[in-house]
Protein backbone atom coordinates (compact mmCIF):
# COMPACT_ATOMS: atom_id res chain seq x y z
CA UNK A 1 0.00 0.00 0.00
CA UNK A 2 2.78 2.43 0.92
CA UNK A 3 4.66 1.59 -2.28
CA UNK A 4 1.54 2.30 -4.36
CA UNK A 5 1.16 5.65 -2.58
CA UNK A 6 4.80 6.55 -3.20
CA UNK A 7 4.55 5.53 -6.86
CA UNK A 8 1.41 7.67 -7.30
CA UNK A 9 3.04 10.60 -5.48
CA UNK A 10 6.02 10.28 -7.82
CA UNK A 11 3.70 10.34 -10.86
CA UNK A 12 1.94 13.45 -9.60
CA UNK A 13 5.29 15.11 -8.89
CA UNK A 14 6.47 14.34 -12.42
CA UNK A 15 3.25 15.79 -13.85
CA UNK A 16 3.70 18.95 -11.77
CA UNK A 17 7.30 19.31 -12.95
CA UNK A 18 6.13 18.89 -16.55
CA UNK A 19 3.48 21.56 -15.99
CA UNK A 20 5.95 23.94 -14.37
CA UNK A 21 8.33 23.50 -17.28
CA UNK A 22 5.59 24.65 -19.63
CA UNK A 23 5.01 27.92 -17.78
CA UNK A 24 6.96 30.61 -19.54
CA UNK A 25 8.58 33.56 -17.87
CA UNK A 26 10.72 36.34 -19.21
CA UNK A 27 14.12 36.39 -17.56
CA UNK A 28 15.66 39.37 -19.36
CA UNK A 29 14.63 42.27 -21.57
CA UNK A 30 17.31 42.49 -24.25
CA UNK A 31 16.06 45.40 -26.34
CA UNK A 32 13.04 47.64 -26.73
CA UNK A 33 11.85 49.42 -29.85
CA UNK A 34 8.49 51.09 -30.27
CA UNK A 35 5.94 48.32 -29.76
CA UNK A 36 8.48 45.48 -29.97
CA UNK A 37 10.45 43.87 -27.17
CA UNK A 38 13.20 41.28 -27.53
CA UNK A 39 13.37 39.04 -24.48
CA UNK A 40 15.08 36.00 -23.11
CA UNK A 41 12.63 33.44 -21.72
CA UNK A 42 13.17 30.79 -19.06
CA UNK A 43 13.56 28.33 -21.93
CA UNK A 44 16.80 30.20 -22.77
CA UNK A 45 15.25 31.26 -26.08
CA UNK A 46 15.63 34.79 -27.40
CA UNK A 47 12.26 35.85 -28.82
CA UNK A 48 10.76 39.02 -30.29
CA UNK A 49 7.37 40.15 -29.05
CA UNK A 50 5.50 42.45 -31.41
CA UNK A 51 2.73 44.30 -29.58
CA UNK A 52 1.79 46.65 -32.43
CA UNK A 53 -1.69 45.16 -32.96
CA UNK A 54 -2.51 45.30 -29.26
CA UNK A 55 -1.26 48.87 -29.02
CA UNK A 56 -3.50 49.85 -31.94
CA UNK A 57 -6.48 48.33 -30.14
CA UNK A 58 -5.55 50.12 -26.91
CA UNK A 59 -5.22 53.42 -28.73
CA UNK A 60 -8.60 52.93 -30.43
CA UNK A 61 -10.17 52.21 -27.04
CA UNK A 62 -8.68 55.48 -25.74
CA UNK A 63 -9.33 54.68 -22.11
CA UNK A 64 -6.24 56.56 -20.95
CA UNK A 65 -5.00 53.57 -19.00
CA UNK A 66 -3.85 51.18 -21.72
CA UNK A 67 -3.84 53.77 -24.52
CA UNK A 68 -0.73 55.29 -22.90
CA UNK A 69 1.19 52.40 -24.47
CA UNK A 70 0.61 53.99 -27.89
CA UNK A 71 3.15 56.67 -26.96
CA UNK A 72 6.51 55.20 -28.09
CA UNK A 73 8.41 57.00 -25.32
CA UNK A 74 6.07 55.55 -22.69
CA UNK A 75 6.10 52.11 -24.29
CA UNK A 76 9.91 52.12 -24.02
CA UNK A 77 9.68 52.44 -20.22
CA UNK A 78 8.73 48.76 -20.05
CA UNK A 79 10.20 46.79 -17.12
CA UNK A 80 10.50 43.18 -16.14
CA UNK A 81 8.38 42.51 -13.07
CA UNK A 82 8.83 39.89 -10.34
CA UNK A 83 6.37 37.55 -12.11
CA UNK A 84 8.56 37.29 -15.21
CA UNK A 85 6.52 39.47 -17.52
CA UNK A 86 6.53 42.89 -19.12
CA UNK A 87 4.95 45.71 -17.13
CA UNK A 88 4.59 49.47 -17.13
CA UNK A 89 4.11 52.02 -14.36
CA UNK A 90 0.39 52.34 -15.18
CA UNK A 91 -0.08 48.75 -13.92
CA UNK A 92 -0.45 47.27 -17.42
CA UNK A 93 1.15 43.86 -17.79
CA UNK A 94 0.67 40.77 -19.91
CA UNK A 95 0.55 37.04 -19.23
CA UNK A 96 4.05 35.73 -20.04
CA UNK A 97 2.60 32.55 -21.59
CA UNK A 98 0.57 34.66 -24.01
CA UNK A 99 3.65 36.75 -24.81
CA UNK A 100 5.64 33.57 -25.45
CA UNK A 101 2.95 32.17 -27.77
CA UNK A 102 2.75 35.38 -29.80
CA UNK A 103 6.52 35.88 -29.98
CA UNK A 104 8.88 34.77 -32.71
CA UNK A 105 12.18 33.01 -32.04
CA UNK A 106 15.27 34.95 -33.07
CA UNK A 107 17.79 32.17 -32.61
CA UNK A 108 18.45 28.83 -31.03
CA UNK A 109 18.41 28.37 -27.29
CA UNK A 110 21.12 30.23 -25.42
CA UNK A 111 23.31 28.65 -22.74
CA UNK A 112 21.80 28.92 -19.28
CA UNK A 113 23.26 31.73 -17.21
Amino acid sequence: MILMFLARASQIGNQLNLYNNMLHKITQIISVQPFQVVCKFNTNEIRKIDLMEWVREFKAGNNGWTSKLADPAYFNTVKLDSYGTLSWDNQVDFDPDVLYQMSLPLNEKQPAT
